[in-house]
Order: structure tokens, then sequence, then C-alpha cells
């Protein structure tokens, strides 16, 4: 849908919509679009119990939803304003009132989020939708989930820990330019962190579905040579092990960290005695098979 009808649409649901959530917003959108393929609303607290998807239904005059088990999305198809049998989507996301903000911070501005994702990421740190976390390198082959260690989810102190502007992240870019600068402002930058040969299965689907991100890589990375390589120069010290030490430092982790690595560290040697004792008794499974063999071929020299 063209912005005018996009914003006029997002205004007057969350206006409606606001009767019945005490937290209700919309994530900041993506720099300069030309179009909108849905509105996306994040909500917390109902102020009633009456807030099934039955009864959003009727207040917000929708023909269909979807909804999946477990999932806190629900999607409604609503009337396109004078255009008969034609249909926007609107997402309502329903988040618990501790991750509200958050989630609000983490989805806005489009795809920045899966460009700062691809660049703090070799520096073991991590952005899901609940918040920052830094990954325990000697676990992180173990058990991926695990190794997720949780650092904060207040938007500010994740920015000033990234070294971004926090001022210039609550208001839109002004360009998608502005936005990819803002990227590059970023203390973990590195544009090698974006080669083919360093991207991950969910670098390439973005690459093949996320326009701006695969502009940014094919296009505004090699065009600003120059600026990306004075970033890199920057930040060319910052190695993980430093990122790791700075974040138990500055967000009080170290004794939570300290005790998952010795877990741990107790469970590759559990795994390790384990395999061990597997591979004798197949040692001895393999003797043992041996030697009957060989008592066998005895026996029918000896018939």
């Amino acid at each position: 849908m063209p912005p005018d009808i996009y914003f006029l649409l997002r205004d007057h649901y969350l206006q409606l919509l606001s009767s019945f959530y005490t937290q209700i917003a919309t994530p900041i959108e993506a720099p300069k679009k030309a179009s909108y393929g849905d509105i996306d609303i994040i909500v917390s607290l109902p102020k009633c119990t009456s807030t099934s998807a039955e009864f959003l239904v009727k207040v917000l005059g929708a023909v269909r939803i979807i909804t999946i088990p477990g999932s806190p999305l629900t999607s409604f198809a609503l009337p396109y304003p004078n255009l008969q049998n034609n249909y926007i989507q609107l997402d309502l996301h329903l988040c618990p009132p501790k991750t509200f903000h958050w989630q609000l911070f983490h989805q806005s501005h489009g795809d920045l989020w899966n460009l700062l994702g691809t660049t703090i990421r070799p520096s073991g740190l991590t952005a899901n939708d609940v918040g920052l976390h830094v990954r325990i390198e000697e676990i992180e082959d173990l058990d991926r989930k695990r190794a997720l260690l949780f650092l904060t989810c207040d938007p500010d102190a994740v920015l000033d820990f990234l070294g971004l502007d926090t001022d210039a992240y609550k208001r839109p870019f002004e360009s998608v330019e502005s936005m990819y600068r803002y990227v590059c402002e970023c203390r973990f930058f590195s544009d090698e962190r974006y080669v083919r040969g360093e991207r991950k299965a969910n670098d390439r689907k973005r690459m093949a579905q996320r326009e701006l991100y695969r502009a940014f890589i094919q296009d505004w990375l090699p065009e600003n040579a120059h600026l990306v390589g004075q970033q890199k120069e920057k930040n060319a010290l910052i190695s993980r092990g430093s990122v790791l030490e700075e974040s138990l430092n500055r967000f009080g982790k170290r004794e939570e960290y300290e005790k998952r690595v010795e877990e741990g560290r107790k469970e590759r040697e559990e795994l390790l005695i384990k395999q061990e004792r597997r591979q004798k008794r197949k040692a001895d499974a393999a003797e043992l098979d041996e030697y009957a063999s060989a008592w066998m071929r005895w026996l029918d020299r000896n018939a």
C-alpha cells in the first residue's frame, strides 16, 4: 500500500486498539519506503479480558484471521479503503510487559537489525526477541541455546555497548544511506563479516529475500570502500575475547558465565567418558569376535 494509505490506517488502528491495551506502538518504519506490505502493531498489558482473536475480529472489522497455536502473532485481513475485494494485513504482536520496549526497539527500522546482527555475530554477540546475549564459545558446539548468556534488554544500554547513537536510533532515518552509515558506526563493524565465505545460512537467505540487506553488501560497501576502510581500521583491535570480558564486566554476568563454563566442562568430560566406554565395548566385542573366529577355524582344521 502507498505511504499515505499506510500511515492513515496505521494511526487509525493504533487509536482503535489503544482502548484495549495499556502498551501499544508500531516499530519505526524502514527509511523511504515506496510501499508497505502490512501494518505491524506491538501490544502488551490488555486492559480487559475480552481481547481474544474473535473479539478483535469484530473490533477491527476483519474478514479473516490467521493464528498459530503458541505464537504471539495474530494476522488480520482488513478491508482496503474504497477497493472492493482488496485487503490489507495487520499483524498484532502480543508480548510480555517486560519485553515490550525491547521488541519495539528490535523490530524498528526494517532491516537494520539484520545488518547489525551480521555485524556483531563474529564478536560473539547475538540479539534476538529477548535481548542482547554473549555466546559462550566453550559450550557453543554442545548446546547453542545454553551458550546464549543474556546480557540486557535495555535498548539504550545495548546501543551504548555497540557504540551507536541512541538519539539517532529513536528517530526515523532520513534515507537508506543514513541507515547504512549508522551500521558502519558500530564499533564491531568490519566489511569482512559480509564476504561470501563468512555468510551463514540466515545471511544467504536474507541476501535472497531482503532488498536493503542485499544492496548494502553488493552495492553500498564496494562504493564506500574508503569510509568502510577507516571504520575497519579503528575496530581492528577488538577481539572476541575482549568483547566477552567487557560484556561480563559491564553487565555483571561473570558469575553466571563461569558457572555455565564449568557445567559445560563437566558435560564434555561426561561425554568423553561415555565415548571412551563405547569405543572400549566395540574393541572388546571385536576382540571377542576375532577369538571366536580363530577358535572356529581351529575346530574346522581339527575336525
